[in-house]
């Protein structure tokens, strides 16, 4: 990044703010916090300019750009009312979807070979089917579409025609909204929003199972990260119109994102949560609301107790999953991926005892 941004200015700008909000987080100063203002300014306006003329030679450090301007919009102040955090939100959501059109440009075409790639993949390991069946499944989709096989098809070494499904793993209360989508009752309104809400349940899915399986992990940090990449422009809108279940599953995104120990919601993060839940509240719907107790429990619990109590929060209530298994069953099943992968290998007759004795 530092070599990068020699290059590009508003990359440069960008660093440089970022570097003067955290200088003036850990040591408030007039100074700093002027500092961070002027090259925010700074970053925006050359940053605007270069988006009209993206090049092979600036791509790669317009979308790293794009990947900090989230950092350094400013948080809502100590007197912020309700709408205030939640047009920061909104807000962060149209730029990540700015940023999700821009990495598309290369998604499926070398976007892995960029010298930034790992600050944009979205996720650093495959992960075990949940522990517990589910009547629900993900619906098939591209490689590199889903958040099944969210990263580059070339990078599953598959065909990049369409993954099988998958089950979903989520808290009860979302199951039930989801099942309520997916089977709505014959008669009263029709749900105009669900194939919106839909897909939006199932990017949630992997967050869960990542922390389940191997706890606050660098791949459950990455999965927080791109959560917002995976939002299309009608969930965006239904956002906006403050669609209570839209509300409920960002709330349980901002939650989990909190157990991240640092990044650019942390002022925020408790803000965020409270506003949603008093928007959600006001729609009175029973089993809306009902989904929003995981949530706020995970902040009151993160508050007081901190990150990892947080963490084993979020599983409380779910029938056959028990925190303390996680990592033991993902164990059995990496256990079990190698020897189906040794018995998928020829080699060539090989005394594979007398090898290992010999490597002994």
């Amino acid at each position: 990044m530092p070599e990068l941004s020699v290059t590009q200015s508003y990359l440069l700008f960008a660093l440089l703010s970022l570097a003067a909000a955290d200088r003036n987080s850990m040591q408030p100063s007039k100074h700093f916090e002027d500092l961070a203002l002027i090259y925010r300014q700074k970053t925006f306006q050359s940053y605007t300019k270069s988006l009209q003329n993206i090049t092979s030679d600036n791509y790669e450090t317009i979308l790293l750009t794009g990947t900090f301007l989230i950092a350094i919009v400013p948080h809502p102040g100590s007197d912020a009312i309700d709408d205030d955090y939640l047009d920061w939100l909104y807000t962060l959501l149209k730029m990540s979807e700015g940023l999700r059109i821009l990495a598309g440009l290369r998604w499926s075409q070398g976007i892995e070979k960029l010298s930034i790639y790992p600050l944009i993949c979205r996720e650093l390991r495959n992960l075990p089917p949940p522990p517990v069946a589910a009547s629900l499944h993900t619906r098939a989709g591209p490689l590199g579409s889903t958040p099944i096989h969210p990263n580059p098809p070339s990078t599953y070494g598959l065909p990049g025609a369409m993954p099988g499904a998958s089950t979903v793993f989520l808290p009860p209360p979302l199951m039930a909204l989801l099942e309520n989508i997916m089977h709505p009752p014959d008669t009263g309104p029709f749900d105009l929003n669900g194939n919106i809400l839909y897909p939006v349940f199932h990017v949630l899915s992997p967050m869960f199972l990542s922390l389940y399986y191997y706890r606050l992990n660098p791949d459950f940090n990455v999965r927080g990260f791109v959560f917002t990449s995976f939002l299309m422009p009608d969930f965006l809108a239904l956002v906006k119109a403050r669609e209570p279940r839209a509300l409920v599953l960002l709330a349980w995104w901002f939650a989990l994102l909190c157990l991240v120990p640092r990044g650019w919601w942390i002022g925020a993060r408790v803000g965020v949560v409270r506003a949603l839940a008093r928007a959600i509240r006001k729609s009175r719907d029973v089993q809306v609301i009902k989904a929003l107790e995981g949530p706020e429990r995970i902040v009151d619990v993160l508050m007081v107790a901190g990150i990892e109590k947080a963490a084993e929060s979020v599983f409380e209530g779910w029938e056959g999953v028990r925190w303390d298994d996680g990592p033991r069953r993902a164990e059995e099943w990496e256990m079990g991926a190698l020897v189906d992968l040794s018995d998928e290998i020829d080699f060539g007759g090989l005394d594979l005892d007398l090898d290992l004795d010999i490597a002994a």
